[in-house]
């Protein structure tokens, strides 16, 4: 009987050491996941991107000035090869077209009624870009040339054609309009309703022709041209070419 129980009691403390150690390789187990899951949520928070940065775009970077023009409220359009002219002052443009067709959409002229049949009003779009640190007074630099057969009869008198531009083509008197902000700065108010480009700022302008042209006008049929001697001085005029297809 005193072996058996010796026996007995030997099995139960071993039974019951086992235990013990079980519980402590348990608690090292769960102290060790605990500690893993702290150390993934610190990561998460404090990882880039992960939406713990400053601002509401979830710590996304835009991957291209393109995609957001510093300072700019629109994705700058596609152009084609910018053309950089100047004033005897130092005021700088920068232009660069954007496309061009006929609209009667919109558009802004002096013409008294509507167009004859078959015809419409010409438009080009560039990007007016103020090149300098400074401001430079807005104005626009560039004018719209026609196919001179294209504009209606009673309206060639008053298409002009400038040297350095194709023969057959003609610039009819324009109204040009800023049609929104694309990088930098606004217009800058300045005296007797005057405005100014901010350093550094883009527009997208409008211009339009002021005389109806057959609505069969394609891009091929025009172009936008600075050709006034206060940008050009002594040169010819200078095509601001259209993007390429």
């Amino acid at each position: 009987m005193r072996l058996g129980s010796r026996a007995r009691a030997r099995e139960e403390r071993s039974r019951g050491g086992g235990g013990r150690r079980g519980g402590r390789r348990g608690g090292l187990i769960a102290g060790g996941v605990l500690a893993l899951a702290a150390l993934v949520t610190a990561g998460l928070v404090l990882a880039p991107g992960s939406g713990g940065g400053k601002g509401g775009d979830g710590g996304l970077a835009p991957t291209s000035a393109e995609q957001r023009p510093a300072g700019g409220s629109a994705k700058l359009p596609r152009t084609g090869t910018p053309v950089e002219v100047g004033t005897a002052d130092g005021s700088k443009y920068r232009l660069a077209t954007v496309g061009g067709g006929v609209s009667d959409d919109g558009v802004v002229t002096t013409f008294q009624s509507s167009p004859p049949s078959g015809t419409s009003f010409a438009y080009i779009e560039y990007v007016l870009t103020n090149p300098t640190g400074q401001k430079v007074l807005l104005d626009y630099p560039g004018d719209i040339f026609v196919r001179r057969d294209l504009v209606t009869k009673t309206a060639r008198g008053r298409c002009m054609p400038q040297a350095g531009v194709p023969e057959d083509m003609c610039t009819p008197p324009t109204q040009s309009r800023v049609v929104r902000k694309l990088a930098g700065g606004d217009l800058i108010p300045g005296d007797g309703g005057d405005k100014y480009l901010s350093p550094g700022a883009s527009y997208l302008v409008r211009a339009t022709v002021d005389v109806p042209v057959a609505r069969r006008l394609t891009r091929a049929d025009m172009g936008l041209y600075v050709w006034k001697q206060l940008y050009m001085a002594d040169q010819l005029a200078k095509q601001v070419p259209f993007p390429s297809k």
